[in-house]
C-alpha cells in the first residue's frame, strides 16, 4: 500500500528559489504559521512540493536561524566542553560503560552443549543416574 505521493510531480519547479517565491514562502507562513506542509504549496500558489517548501523555510528563511562565523566566546564554550567532554555524546559514554562492567562478568559457556554434570530428568519407573552409574 504505502503512502500516498505528496504532490503531481508534473508542472513543478525544480532548482533555484527566486526571491518572489522566498517572499509568498514567508507571507504565508507569516499568515497561517508552520505545519500542514502537504497544502501548503497549493494555498500559497507556489509551484513547489511542500517537503521544498518545508526545507526551504527550515534551512534558510526561519527568522531563528543564525548565519555567519561564531564568536570568540562561543569557539570559547565549544572548546572547553570538547576538552571536557570529548567527542562522545553521553549515550555513547553509557554505552561504553555497560559494555565496560559486561566484560567484568565471568565468562559464560560459548555453546549450549550438554555438560559432564548433566543429570537426564527421570520418568516413570526408569532407574535415576545415580542408580545406572552403581551397577
Amino acid at each position: 500500500m504505502g503512502r500516498a505521493p505528496c504532490c503531481e510531480k508534473t508542472g513543478l519547479k525544480r532548482g533555484r528559489w527566486t526571491v518572489e517565491e522566498d517572499k509568498i514562502l514567508l507571507d504565508y507562513i507569516q499568515a497561517h504559521g508552520e505545519g500542514s506542509w502537504r497544502s501548503l504549496p497549493k494555498n500559497a500558489g507556489l509551484l513547489r512540493c511542500g517537503k521544498s517548501c518545508r526545507l526551504r523555510w527550515i534551512n534558510y528563511l526561519r527568522s531563528d536561524v543564525r548565519r555567519g562565523n561564531i564568536s570568540k566566546e562561543e569557539e570559547q564554550i565549544i572548546t572547553n566542553l570538547h576538552a571536557s567532554l570529548g567527542n562522545s555524546s553521553p549515550l555513547a559514554r553509557a554505552n561504553r560503560q555497560r559494555n565496560q562492567k559486561l566484560l567484568e562478568l565471568p565468562p559464560q559457556p560459548k555453546d549450549h552443549s550438554v555438560t559432564k554434570n548433566y543429570v537426564e530428568p527421570s520418568y516413570g519407573n526408569h532407574p535415576t543416574n545415580d542408580q545406572q552409574t552403581q551397577r
